[in-house]
């Protein structure tokens, strides 16, 4: 693709992340959060929005070289953040307004030279400080939708063998294709996805499965089977994947690519241990060749070939120790089809199948979205400061399905889904 083809597309895929994305409702109201170097498509978003009928349009631009100025040069432990911003995130909230968050560095190795205890002090702060905003997010209160927008240092990252210009290129033609953008009909595409990963969650409600046991047998450098990991589930679990949808009924793609099916484990339900097969980025730092080994639940030993500092002091936070949601991504993926990393966890999580440690979604247990904090406690579904996805799948993976009646069935062989999921 050259740069005179990404850059037409760019009005059409504003459009769909406006159109199909977040479904914009008229008179509704949206904020986007972007970087600096996304202005082109935030542009076309913003007119998208406003032809759909917006009431008003927000955007929030990030710059991480300002926030990296701000992590080294300030004293975080005294750091207050100012009552309009509480003001406005709770009056998004009374008011519904939708969300597209925009990802996709201008700058990929920002916070390399920042220790990550600060990035951790950051990142607990802003969470507690919010959290009642991404409480409602998670729950789905509002729409949401989060989708890449290729910059020319995210595509050297992913394409080093490229010049600039033409992986800058390369790296749009491979997210237009991801997110169908380069369909004919991206809107119908967008439909046979739902359908596809909606029949893959049914099937494993139907079978009432409890409990997944991840297998790999590969061996690893001590001999072991790569993985041997056992997540056993809440007792109403729920499992999702596609569209989602707001209280009032209005469907919504809170991801664009996504190819993935997940649900809550039970924080006290996973033992064995499992390895990472892609990189991770808690606190904007790479952490990759990482293992964990789980006891009830809980994470008591790690460690990780990349990036140790970093995950030490992301599992310090609060809740990050154990499991908020299990995800099974069939390595039939266009993304996994592409054979190349992409450094950042939208894409990557939806190569592979991947856990996330922290905070769990309330629509991935029965009636979840309508409980309170205490009541999801109580069900097991667990709670953090933090929700961070962290990639297990390989092609040599299987999935078993333990049920409710004590039945095992097959999900997936060789990172496949097997039949009745398909």
């Amino acid at each position: 693709m050259n740069p005179a083809d990404w850059k037409s597309q760019l009005q059409p895929y504003a459009a769909l992340l406006i159109r199909t994305g977040v479904n914009l409702q008229p008179g509704q109201s949206l904020i986007i959060r972007a970087e600096l170097a996304h202005a082109d498509l935030v542009r076309h978003a913003v007119a998208a929005a406003y032809a759909a009928g917006a009431a008003y349009v927000q955007v929030d631009w990030y710059d991480s070289l300002t926030q990296r100025a701000l992590l080294q040069n300030t004293d975080l432990a005294q750091l207050q953040f100012p009552a309009y911003e509480s003001t406005r995130y709770h009056e998004m909230v009374d008011q519904h307004w939708a969300r597209l968050a925009l990802v996709g560095p201008e700058f990929p190795l920002a916070f390399d030279d920042v220790a990550p205890a600060l990035t951790r002090t950051w990142a607990v702060k802003r969470a507690r400080a919010f959290k009642f905003y991404t409480e409602a997010m998670m729950a789905n209160q509002m729409q949401w939708c989060v989708a890449g927008v290729p910059t020319p240092a995210w595509a050297q990252r992913v394409f080093p063998d490229l010049p600039a210009e033409a992986a800058l290129a390369a790296l749009w033609q491979a997210v237009l294709a991801f997110v169908r953008a380069d369909q004919p009909d991206p809107v119908a595409a967008w439909g046979k996805i739902n359908e596809t990963l909606t029949r893959a969650a049914a099937f494993l409600q139907q079978e009432q499965v409890g409990a997944l046991h991840i297998f790999d047998a590969t061996p690893a450098a001590d001999g072991r089977p790569s993985t041997d990991l056992t997540i056993g589930l809440t007792d109403r679990p729920v499992w999702a994947g596609g569209a989602a949808q707001t209280p009032a009924g209005v469907i919504f793609q809170p991801n664009m690519p996504t190819e993935e099916i997940f649900t809550a484990p039970h924080n006290r339900r996973t033992h064995g241990y499992v390895r990472t097969s892609l990189p991770s980025f808690p606190m904007e730092r790479e952490v990759s060749g990482a293992w964990f080994r789980f006891e009830d639940g809980e994470v008591v030993d790690f460690t990780a070939a990349v990036g140790q500092d970093v995950l030490a002091q992301f599992l310090a936070i609060e809740g990050a120790k154990r499991l908020g949601e299990v995800a099974l991504v069939d390595a039939g993926s266009p993304i996994f089809q592409s054979g190349h990393v992409f450094y950042e966890i939208l894409f990557d999580e939806n190569a592979a199948c991947h856990i996330a440690f922290g905070e769990a979604y309330p629509e991935c247990v029965e009636g979840g979205n309508a409980l309170g904090r205490d009541e999801l406690a109580a069900l097991g579904v667990n709670q953090a400061e933090t929700h961070v996805d962290f990639m297990i799948g390989t092609p040599t993976m299987q999935v078993t399905g333990i049920c409710a009646d004590g039945r095992r069935i097959p999900i997936m062989e060789s990172g496949r889904f097997c039949d009745g999921l398909r």
